[in-house]
Protein backbone atom coordinates (compact mmCIF):
# COMPACT_ATOMS: atom_id res chain seq x y z
CA UNK A 1 0.00 0.00 0.00
CA UNK A 2 1.50 2.91 -1.00
CA UNK A 3 1.76 6.03 1.63
CA UNK A 4 -0.22 8.51 -0.66
CA UNK A 5 -3.17 5.89 -0.15
CA UNK A 6 -2.76 5.71 3.86
CA UNK A 7 -2.08 9.06 4.06
CA UNK A 8 -6.35 9.61 2.82
CA UNK A 9 -7.39 6.68 4.06
CA UNK A 10 -6.51 7.41 7.82
CA UNK A 11 -6.76 10.80 7.72
CA UNK A 12 -10.82 10.03 6.59
CA UNK A 13 -11.13 7.05 8.77
CA UNK A 14 -8.93 7.91 12.01
CA UNK A 15 -9.58 11.79 12.36
CA UNK A 16 -13.40 11.95 11.48
CA UNK A 17 -13.99 9.05 14.18
CA UNK A 18 -16.95 8.25 11.90
CA UNK A 19 -15.35 5.16 10.20
CA UNK A 20 -14.21 2.88 13.62
CA UNK A 21 -12.28 0.66 11.31
CA UNK A 22 -9.24 3.69 11.63
CA UNK A 23 -8.94 2.25 15.32
CA UNK A 24 -8.22 -1.40 13.44
CA UNK A 25 -6.33 0.36 11.37
CA UNK A 26 -4.11 2.07 13.65
CA UNK A 27 -3.98 -0.76 15.34
CA UNK A 28 -2.32 -3.01 12.48
CA UNK A 29 -0.15 -0.07 12.12
CA UNK A 30 1.65 0.01 15.01
CA UNK A 31 3.59 -3.05 13.73
CA UNK A 32 5.67 -0.12 11.80
CA UNK A 33 8.26 1.46 14.15
CA UNK A 34 8.28 5.39 14.47
CA UNK A 35 12.25 4.72 12.52
CA UNK A 36 10.50 3.11 9.42
CA UNK A 37 7.98 6.13 9.10
CA UNK A 38 10.34 8.42 8.88
CA UNK A 39 12.56 6.64 6.72
CA UNK A 40 9.21 6.06 4.18
CA UNK A 41 8.28 9.72 4.65
CA UNK A 42 11.84 10.57 3.04
CA UNK A 43 11.76 8.02 0.56
CA UNK A 44 8.25 9.14 -0.62
CA UNK A 45 8.95 12.81 0.06
CA UNK A 46 9.53 14.00 -3.35
CA UNK A 47 5.88 12.35 -4.41
CA UNK A 48 4.10 14.24 -1.90
CA UNK A 49 5.89 17.09 -1.60
CA UNK A 50 2.64 19.12 -3.02
CA UNK A 51 0.65 18.07 0.42
CA UNK A 52 4.08 17.70 3.38
CA UNK A 53 3.52 20.49 5.43
CA UNK A 54 6.02 21.56 8.76
CA UNK A 55 4.75 19.41 11.69
CA UNK A 56 2.10 20.28 14.29
CA UNK A 57 3.34 20.98 17.67
CA UNK A 58 3.23 17.31 19.34
CA UNK A 59 -0.21 16.76 21.26
CA UNK A 60 -1.41 20.11 20.57
CA UNK A 61 -5.77 19.74 20.31
CA UNK A 62 -6.98 20.65 16.83
CA UNK A 63 -9.72 20.71 15.28
CA UNK A 64 -10.75 19.23 11.64
CA UNK A 65 -14.45 19.28 9.96
CA UNK A 66 -16.21 16.68 8.32
CA UNK A 67 -18.23 16.87 5.16
CA UNK A 68 -20.47 14.26 3.49
CA UNK A 69 -22.75 15.54 0.70
CA UNK A 70 -23.15 15.59 -3.21
CA UNK A 71 -21.82 18.30 -5.25
CA UNK A 72 -24.20 17.03 -7.91
CA UNK A 73 -26.79 18.46 -5.52
CA UNK A 74 -24.27 21.49 -4.36
CA UNK A 75 -25.44 20.92 -0.89
CA UNK A 76 -23.45 19.84 1.86
CA UNK A 77 -25.78 16.74 3.95
CA UNK A 78 -24.11 16.29 6.83
CA UNK A 79 -21.16 18.61 8.90
CA UNK A 80 -19.34 17.13 11.87
CA UNK A 81 -16.46 19.48 13.76
CA UNK A 82 -14.16 17.13 15.04
CA UNK A 83 -11.88 19.00 18.15
CA UNK A 84 -9.53 16.02 18.93
CA UNK A 85 -6.51 16.25 21.94
CA UNK A 86 -4.10 13.73 21.19
CA UNK A 87 -2.34 13.98 24.96
CA UNK A 88 -5.63 12.28 26.36
CA UNK A 89 -6.98 11.07 22.95
CA UNK A 90 -10.46 12.37 23.38
CA UNK A 91 -12.57 14.27 21.61
CA UNK A 92 -15.59 16.20 21.01
CA UNK A 93 -18.21 15.98 17.99
CA UNK A 94 -20.51 18.71 16.91
CA UNK A 95 -22.86 18.38 14.55
CA UNK A 96 -23.60 21.61 12.58
CA UNK A 97 -27.43 22.10 11.41
CA UNK A 98 -27.51 21.97 7.95
CA UNK A 99 -30.43 24.97 7.74
CA UNK A 100 -28.15 27.55 10.17
CA UNK A 101 -27.93 30.95 8.73
CA UNK A 102 -24.64 32.52 7.66
CA UNK A 103 -24.23 35.82 6.27
CA UNK A 104 -21.96 36.85 3.36
CA UNK A 105 -19.95 39.36 3.00
CA UNK A 106 -22.20 40.90 0.69
CA UNK A 107 -24.77 40.63 3.33
CA UNK A 108 -26.37 37.85 1.79
CA UNK A 109 -28.33 35.43 3.99
CA UNK A 110 -27.39 31.79 3.38
CA UNK A 111 -28.10 28.68 4.80
CA UNK A 112 -24.81 27.06 5.63
CA UNK A 113 -24.97 23.51 3.63
CA UNK A 114 -24.81 25.64 0.35
CA UNK A 115 -21.34 26.83 1.10
CA UNK A 116 -18.77 24.13 0.05
CA UNK A 117 -19.89 23.02 -2.75
CA UNK A 118 -21.56 26.60 -4.25
CA UNK A 119 -19.77 29.51 -2.77
CA UNK A 120 -15.73 28.71 -2.33
CA UNK A 121 -15.60 25.88 -0.86
CA UNK A 122 -13.71 24.85 2.45
CA UNK A 123 -11.60 28.26 3.07
CA UNK A 124 -15.14 29.70 2.87
CA UNK A 125 -16.60 27.36 5.15
CA UNK A 126 -13.77 26.78 8.04
CA UNK A 127 -13.49 30.41 8.00
CA UNK A 128 -17.26 31.16 9.05
CA UNK A 129 -17.05 28.44 11.50
CA UNK A 130 -14.30 29.24 12.92
CA UNK A 131 -15.63 33.23 13.72
CA UNK A 132 -18.75 31.69 14.84
CA UNK A 133 -16.83 29.16 17.18
CA UNK A 134 -14.36 31.43 18.42
CA UNK A 135 -11.60 28.28 17.56
CA UNK A 136 -9.03 27.93 14.89
CA UNK A 137 -10.38 25.53 12.40
CA UNK A 138 -7.63 24.79 9.68
CA UNK A 139 -8.57 21.18 8.66
CA UNK A 140 -11.43 19.66 6.60
CA UNK A 141 -12.35 16.05 5.19
CA UNK A 142 -15.22 15.77 2.33
CA UNK A 143 -16.47 12.35 1.53
CA UNK A 144 -19.13 11.77 -0.94
CA UNK A 145 -22.66 10.18 0.15
CA UNK A 146 -21.89 7.85 -2.40
CA UNK A 147 -18.53 6.50 -0.85
CA UNK A 148 -20.13 6.52 2.74
CA UNK A 149 -22.77 4.01 1.13
CA UNK A 150 -19.56 1.53 -0.12
CA UNK A 151 -17.60 1.78 3.12
CA UNK A 152 -20.97 0.42 5.10
CA UNK A 153 -21.16 -2.28 2.49
CA UNK A 154 -17.68 -2.98 2.78
CA UNK A 155 -18.24 -3.21 6.56
CA UNK A 156 -21.07 -5.52 6.65
CA UNK A 157 -23.64 -2.98 7.18
CA UNK A 158 -24.89 -1.55 10.57
CA UNK A 159 -27.48 -2.97 12.98
CA UNK A 160 -29.75 0.18 14.15
CA UNK A 161 -32.89 0.22 16.24
CA UNK A 162 -35.77 2.17 14.42
CA UNK A 163 -37.90 3.92 16.82
CA UNK A 164 -41.00 4.77 14.23
CA UNK A 165 -42.27 3.27 10.59
CA UNK A 166 -40.03 6.14 8.52
CA UNK A 167 -42.48 6.89 4.85
CA UNK A 168 -40.93 9.80 2.23
CA UNK A 169 -40.84 10.00 -0.85
CA UNK A 170 -39.25 13.48 -2.97
CA UNK A 171 -39.60 12.76 -6.82
CA UNK A 172 -37.49 15.84 -7.56
CA UNK A 173 -34.67 14.12 -5.73
CA UNK A 174 -35.48 10.42 -6.48
CA UNK A 175 -35.49 10.31 -2.72
CA UNK A 176 -37.74 7.25 -1.54
CA UNK A 177 -37.48 6.37 2.36
CA UNK A 178 -39.45 3.42 3.29
CA UNK A 179 -37.94 2.03 6.34
CA UNK A 180 -40.19 0.15 9.15
CA UNK A 181 -40.01 0.42 12.67
CA UNK A 182 -37.72 -2.21 14.73
CA UNK A 183 -33.78 -3.14 14.21
CA UNK A 184 -32.39 -3.38 10.80
CA UNK A 185 -29.05 -4.08 9.86
CA UNK A 186 -28.52 -1.33 7.53
CA UNK A 187 -26.64 -1.44 4.53
CA UNK A 188 -25.08 1.87 2.62
CA UNK A 189 -28.49 2.54 0.54
CA UNK A 190 -30.53 2.14 3.95
CA UNK A 191 -28.41 4.00 6.40
CA UNK A 192 -28.26 6.99 3.37
CA UNK A 193 -32.02 7.07 3.67
CA UNK A 194 -31.72 6.79 7.76
CA UNK A 195 -29.95 9.90 8.26
CA UNK A 196 -31.61 11.47 5.51
CA UNK A 197 -34.73 11.50 7.02
CA UNK A 198 -36.49 14.61 8.46
CA UNK A 199 -40.51 14.49 7.42
CA UNK A 200 -43.15 11.60 6.84
CA UNK A 201 -44.97 11.53 3.71
CA UNK A 202 -48.84 11.92 5.78
CA UNK A 203 -47.77 14.38 8.72
CA UNK A 204 -47.05 13.94 12.02
CA UNK A 205 -48.36 11.36 14.66
CA UNK A 206 -47.94 11.50 18.24
CA UNK A 207 -45.48 8.88 18.01
CA UNK A 208 -43.21 10.22 15.42
CA UNK A 209 -43.20 13.73 17.08
CA UNK A 210 -41.42 11.55 19.94
CA UNK A 211 -38.54 10.93 16.95
CA UNK A 212 -38.92 13.93 14.69
CA UNK A 213 -40.70 16.78 14.22
CA UNK A 214 -39.46 18.02 10.53
CA UNK A 215 -36.26 20.05 12.32
CA UNK A 216 -32.67 19.04 11.42
CA UNK A 217 -32.24 18.99 15.58
CA UNK A 218 -33.60 15.67 15.39
CA UNK A 219 -31.97 14.37 12.06
CA UNK A 220 -28.87 15.43 13.82
CA UNK A 221 -29.73 13.05 16.57
CA UNK A 222 -30.44 10.02 14.40
CA UNK A 223 -27.09 10.55 12.93
CA UNK A 224 -25.09 10.95 16.13
CA UNK A 225 -26.79 7.45 16.89
CA UNK A 226 -25.49 6.18 13.77
CA UNK A 227 -21.69 7.18 14.45
CA UNK A 228 -22.20 5.91 18.03
CA UNK A 229 -23.28 2.17 16.66
CA UNK A 230 -20.73 2.44 14.26
CA UNK A 231 -17.89 3.11 16.34
CA UNK A 232 -19.32 0.12 18.91
CA UNK A 233 -20.04 -2.17 16.67
CA UNK A 234 -16.69 -2.02 14.08
CA UNK A 235 -14.20 -0.95 16.63
CA UNK A 236 -12.78 -4.73 16.02
CA UNK A 237 -10.16 -6.81 14.29
CA UNK A 238 -12.25 -9.00 12.15
CA UNK A 239 -12.88 -6.14 9.92
CA UNK A 240 -9.14 -6.04 8.91
CA UNK A 241 -9.36 -8.01 5.88
CA UNK A 242 -11.57 -5.09 4.50
CA UNK A 243 -8.98 -2.77 4.92
CA UNK A 244 -7.71 -2.31 1.54
CA UNK A 245 -11.07 -2.12 -0.44
CA UNK A 246 -11.86 0.82 2.07
CA UNK A 247 -8.50 2.54 1.67
CA UNK A 248 -9.16 2.13 -2.02
CA UNK A 249 -12.57 3.28 -2.08
CA UNK A 250 -12.01 6.04 0.11
CA UNK A 251 -8.82 7.47 -1.44
CA UNK A 252 -10.61 7.88 -5.11
CA UNK A 253 -13.18 10.04 -3.67
CA UNK A 254 -11.30 12.21 -0.63
CA UNK A 255 -10.86 15.81 -0.48
CA UNK A 256 -8.87 17.03 1.97
CA UNK A 257 -5.97 19.52 3.23
CA UNK A 258 -4.77 17.49 6.62
CA UNK A 259 -0.90 16.91 5.33
CA UNK A 260 0.94 13.19 5.76
CA UNK A 261 2.93 14.47 8.60
CA UNK A 262 -0.08 15.14 10.99
CA UNK A 263 -1.89 12.05 10.35
CA UNK A 264 1.35 10.28 11.27
CA UNK A 265 1.40 11.76 14.50
CA UNK A 266 -2.09 10.52 15.45
CA UNK A 267 -0.65 7.00 15.02
CA UNK A 268 1.00 7.14 18.74
CA UNK A 269 -2.43 8.75 20.31
CA UNK A 270 -5.35 6.59 18.99
CA UNK A 271 -4.28 3.27 21.37
CA UNK A 272 -6.26 4.49 23.81
CA UNK A 273 -9.43 6.26 22.04
CA UNK A 274 -12.63 4.63 23.27
CA UNK A 275 -16.22 5.63 22.62
CA UNK A 276 -16.12 6.81 26.28
CA UNK A 277 -14.14 9.50 25.05
CA UNK A 278 -15.97 11.10 23.14
CA UNK A 279 -18.39 13.86 23.60
CA UNK A 280 -21.49 14.81 20.96
CA UNK A 281 -23.13 18.07 20.90
CA UNK A 282 -25.08 20.14 18.35
CA UNK A 283 -24.55 23.68 17.69
CA UNK A 284 -26.53 25.64 19.98
CA UNK A 285 -29.35 27.75 18.47
CA UNK A 286 -33.05 27.67 17.78
CA UNK A 287 -35.08 26.61 14.59
CA UNK A 288 -37.11 29.39 12.90
CA UNK A 289 -40.76 28.05 12.56
CA UNK A 290 -41.53 29.70 9.14
CA UNK A 291 -39.99 30.17 5.73
CA UNK A 292 -36.92 30.07 4.85
CA UNK A 293 -36.94 27.60 7.82
CA UNK A 294 -33.19 29.38 9.03
CA UNK A 295 -30.87 27.84 12.29
CA UNK A 296 -29.90 30.80 14.07
CA UNK A 297 -27.12 30.14 16.26
CA UNK A 298 -26.36 31.49 19.60
CA UNK A 299 -23.34 33.03 20.41
CA UNK A 300 -23.54 33.23 24.25
CA UNK A 301 -24.56 29.30 24.42
CA UNK A 302 -21.73 28.77 21.77
CA UNK A 303 -19.41 30.29 23.60
CA UNK A 304 -20.32 28.91 26.77
CA UNK A 305 -19.97 25.22 25.37
CA UNK A 306 -16.61 25.89 23.57
CA UNK A 307 -15.07 27.22 27.38
CA UNK A 308 -16.60 24.46 29.47
CA UNK A 309 -15.68 21.86 26.84
CA UNK A 310 -13.62 22.19 23.69
CA UNK A 311 -9.76 21.48 23.76
CA UNK A 312 -7.32 24.73 22.58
Amino acid sequence: MSFRKFYFALTSILLVFLFATGVVMLNYLKTYSADEASSSLDDDESENENILKPFVPDNEPFNVLVLIGDKSEANTDTMILVNYNPATSEANVMSIPRDTKIVLDTGSAVKINSLYAKRGGSNLLMNHLSNIMGIEIKHYVYLNIETFREIIDLLGGVWIEVPVDLDYDDPLQDLHIHIKKGKHLMDGKMAEEYLRFRHPNNGYTEEMLKYYDGSDLKRIEAQQNFIKELIKQKMNIIYLPKLNEIIDTVFDNLETNVTLSQVFKLVKTVNNFSLEKVKFFTLPGSSMDYSPYYYLYNEEEIKKMVEENFFK
